[in-house]
């Protein structure tokens, strides 16, 4: 992918990793980092990239200025205004695809994938906060799957996780009426772990993010992975799965490590071999 970049001259995406901490910041604050083909394609990049890392131990998705992700490229969409409504409607179908799969991308990394976000987070960025295991907002947030008010429907698997995080009462008031949330109602409906002052955001995110890369990975993605199988299995089936994930926890060395430092009373120095 050829690097293109905003309109300060500088790359649309930005990614790190160091101290076990994958980072990606979308950089697009002139467009309030509005979800370009570029940059969803970079996105998907880095996400396949750090899958497979064993020295990437969370994930840390944010973005640059006032906003999150304000959704979809309106100027993209706006050239469809150009074409028949069949070319139209199968251009919008790719984009719906290729976001969605972006969300589910995040979902089914086998690292906890932390979003921090502040100002706007629409459409396909509402979608992305969905799709996180942990979510960090700003006082300043404002999240919703505005969809309708443009005539269409949410997409970026926001009709995945919305019902299974709010309820289905909930979910069809936010995406029927494409309502907006500001931080406080998302803290109380559970869609964002934390509210911190907008000055505190990114070292809070960070804070956070070290906190996990310290953590046992093999049972941090253990427990990642029965959660999300949690709402398809039958208790019998989940307790079965448990029982798997223990054996696999048991097999490393992180477990043993665990087990030293509250015999000797002691920090856990988690990830130093045989995971």
């Amino acid at each position: 992918m050829s690097q293109l970049l905003n309109d300060a001259g500088e790359p649309r995406l930005l990614t790190s990793i160091a101290d076990g901490i994958g980072c990606v910041t979308i950089n697009r604050p002139e467009a309030r980092n509005a979800m370009s083909s570029d940059v969803r394609e970079g996105l998907f990049t880095f996400f396949e990239d750090v899958r497979g890392r064993e020295d990437v131990r969370v994930v840390l998705i944010q973005a640059a200025g006032k906003s999150f992700v304000a959704g979809g490229d309106i100027k993209a969409f706006g050239e469809g205004l150009a074409m028949t409504p069949e070319d139209r409607a199968t251009d919008m179908k790719g984009r719906a695809a290729g976001a969605g799969a972006l969300s589910a991308l995040i979902s089914t990394l086998p690292q906890p994938v932390i979003v921090a976000a502040r100002g706007y987070a629409v459409g396909v960025g509402a979608s992305l906060l969905f799709a996180s295991d942990l979510a960090i907002v700003s006082e300043t947030a404002k999240v919703g799957l505005t969809h309708v008010t443009l005539g269409i429907n949410p997409d970026g698997a926001g009709t995945f996780f919305l019902p299974r995080q709010v309820g289905m009462k909930r979910a069809a008031q936010i995406a029927l009426l494409g309502e907006m949330m500001n931080a406080d109602e998302l803290l109380s409906l559970g869609l964002v772990n934390w509210v911190v002052p907008d000055a505190e955001l990114d070292e809070r995110a960070m804070a956070l993010a070290r906190k996990l890369a310290a953590g046992a990975p093999v049972a941090q993605q253990e427990a990642k992975r029965l959660l999300q199988g949690a709402l398809a299995r039958d208790i019998d089936a989940q307790v079965a799965a448990e029982a798997e994930s223990l054996w696999r926890c048991a097999l490393t060395e992180d477990y043993a490590e665990g087990l030293r430092a509250i015999l000797e009373r002691r920090p856990a120095r988690f990830g130093q071999q045989g995971n």
